[in-house]
Order: structure tokens, then sequence, then C-alpha cells
């Protein structure tokens, strides 16, 4: 083993177990855990992550298949993990971030979620109540006035809900679709504010105006477009096909997409938001608030998607339970580039309310000033 340097893209926990102390170290470059010795662990990080050094021995070419240092070495497995770092590397992670977005990922995980006659399995007893919905401080209180904004979006923040029902006689249709994509998605403007950095302009926030989350429709059921995995083109306002699909595949395809919530996969159109990290990363390169910034998008992004669906009369839902390996192998995404965020999706929600959704009932004045929280059967 010639030349190696060792790569920044690790993570280290504590082993468990009996023997000798061991350190468990997550190498970004093979998603595998490897055991080391306080000795292995010392020699490992002996080596410098910029620039090369001389060792010859066992030991560290097997740091090397590990992924655990990078090597010189002019053939596999050596070529392929080198060529992984510098593109890690390109991309700009910070090691603490990857080890969070590679913890989170879900394969082939499957949430609880209640059966479609409405059973919910049973939960094991809590070991003590919740935290109270209504936090208070203690300090000297000063009574607001009413809210009194008599304005549309007054009604619209009224009327946002998260809808499990779908109307099964009623489908979105494309002009509907281009409504969505565009109020939420679509590029308004761009300003170059630096030599090389291009921002951008949509309907909500972006760090940095970098505006890194994609978007990908699947079409279960839209009148005018086929069914299909889509990418958007924001600037065009254009859809562009990743694959064709049946409207079963489609269903199935939501179903796995969201860790077997079925009452999601019911809807019409269902949209995966991924984030392009080299994009926001070349502008907080190894910065430490770069990640929250691309959950924070996305946060911004799947409100802005439910606002205008209550403004168009459509049920919108939102989750984070997702099965991302399934979502990366439909779209065939490397999730270290270009990882998946989170999936929304509408339809025409169903009449009356489903047996999946809480009844939920206003804070009026008297609740507002005593304190007092009504449940459901109360007047």
């Amino acid at each position: 083993m010639p030349w190696v340097r060792r790569t920044r893209h690790l993570g280290l926990s504590a082993g468990v177990g009996s023997g000798a102390p061991r350190v468990v170290v997550h190498s970004y470059l093979t998603d595998e855990r490897v055991r080391l010795s306080a000795e292995e662990l010392e020699s490992v990080l002996a080596l410098p992550t910029s620039r090369w050094s001389w060792r010859a021995d066992a030991a560290t070419e097997r740091f090397a298949r590990d992924g655990i240092v990078v090597s010189d070495e002019a053939h596999e497995p050596f070529t392929s993990l080198r060529r992984r770092d510098e593109e890690l590397t390109r991309a700009g992670w910070l090691p603490e971030s990857l080890g969070y977005h590679l913890a989170t990922r879900w394969d082939g995980v499957t949430v609880h979620r209640p059966s479609r006659d409405g059973q919910v399995k049973p939960l094991s007893a809590r070991p003590s109540p919740p935290l109270p919905p209504f936090p208070e401080r203690g300090g000297p209180r000063t009574h607001l006035p009413p809210v009194a904004i008599e304005r549309a979006i007054e009604q619209v923040l009224a009327n946002r809900r998260t809808v499990r029902h779908f109307d099964s006689d009623r489908h979105v249709d494309v002009t509907e679709l281009a409504s969505l994509l565009g109020s939420v998605w679509g590029a308004r403007a761009t300003s170059n504010v630096a030599p090389r950095d291009i921002a951008l302009r949509k309907s909500s926030p972006s760090g940095g105006g970098l505006h890194p989350i994609e978007v990908y429709p699947i079409v279960r059921s839209v009148t005018g477009i086929e069914p299909g995995i889509y990418h958007y083109l924001a600037a065009q306002h254009e859809l562009e096909l990743v694959s064709a699909t049946t409207p079963e595949g489609s269903r199935q395809l939501v179903e796995r997409a969201t860790a077997g919530q079925w009452f999601f996969a019911d809807a019409d159109v269902a949209f995966v938001l991924t984030a392009r990290f080299a994009r926001s990363f070349w502008k907080y390169r190894r910065h430490a608030k770069a990640y929250r910034t691309l959950l924070l998008d996305a946060g911004h992004l799947s409100q802005t998607f439910y606002l205008v669906c209550t403004e168009l009369g459509l049920g919108p839902w939102v989750t984070a339970a997702l099965d991302d390996a399934a979502i990366e192998r439909a779209l065939e995404l490397d999730p270290m580039l270009e990882g998946v965020m989170a999936v929304c999706g509408c339809g025409w929600p169903s009449p009356g309310q489903g047996h999946l959704d809480p009844g939920f009932v206003a804070l009026d004045e008297g609740d507002r000033s005593d304190g007092r929280l009504r449940s459901d059967g109360e007047a």
C-alpha cells in the first residue's frame, strides 16, 4: 500500500459490547460501519486529510478497502473510492451534516398506520404524559385584541388542513397541476448577486436565494397528463418525463415512498422534494447551518403548497416519514448528491369527514381567557 491520506468523510461513535473498547467508524464513501480498536483509530487519525503519506502495511490496506483512508493505487476498489472522496469533497458536505443525513434515511421501513377499515393497532403505554400544548413562562401578561385581518389570506389559513381521504370521482386536471407547480416551485426572477452566483426569486424564501430544492411530480390520475414520474423545469414551466408508469404503478410507488401510508397513495398526484446539496454547499461550504437551511426550504415550500392547494379547493398533505431508498431508486438519485427532503401531494377531498381525520374544535374567547381546552364532546 503506497501513498494514502485519511478521508474527511467519516463519522465516529462508541462501540457497544464486551472486550476491549472499540470505536465504530462510519465511512461515508461506502456507507458502511467498521469497528476499530483504540490503537487502530489512533493510527488512522495520525494520517492527514490534506496531504499524502507513505504507508505500506496490511492494516492501512484494510483501512483503504473499508473507505477510511484513500489510496493512490490505480486499481479497484481504490480508484472508485478515491473518486467518491473527491466527489463528496467537491459537493462541500460538512461531515456532521452528512452523518445526520445518512442516519435518518430509511430503506424498507414501514410506519405505524391505520388499516383501510380504520382500525389502529394499540400502542404501548407511554411512560409519561406529553408536554403541555400551550407552555407558559409565568411573566406578566398583556391581553391582545382579536385577529382582524379581513383578507383572503386569513380565510385560506383558517381552511388549511391535511387531507387523507380523496374523491375517487373527481380528479386534478392539468390546469390545476400547472397552477400548483408554477405558484409553488416556479421561478419568478433571477439576480446576478456575485460572479457565478445567480439568486432566484420564488414564492417561498430560500437560504442564500439559491433554491436548491427540486420537485418531481408522481402523477397517478391527472386529467391531461399521462401517469408517470416527471421533473418540473422551474425556469421553462415545463414537465420532463423521467419514467412512464400506470395509475396503479404510481399509487404503489407513492405508498412505498411514504413508508406504507396508503391513504396518501390515493391522491391524484404526489410531489417529491429533493435537495441538490452542492448548489447550497457551493455558497455554504462545510457550514454548520447549511443542512438546516435545506430542511427549512422544504418546510417553506410545503406550507406554500398547502396554501395554494387550499385556495384551489384541493386537499393537501405532506410527510417526512419516507422510504428514502425506494424514492432514490425510482428517481435514480445519488443520496449524497441529491437527497429526498419530503413528499407532499393532493387530490380533491372526499365529501364529509373521514375516519382518519381528527375532529378539531375551534378555540373561542372563553377558552383563551380561562386557559381551558374543550374536548370534542363539549359544547
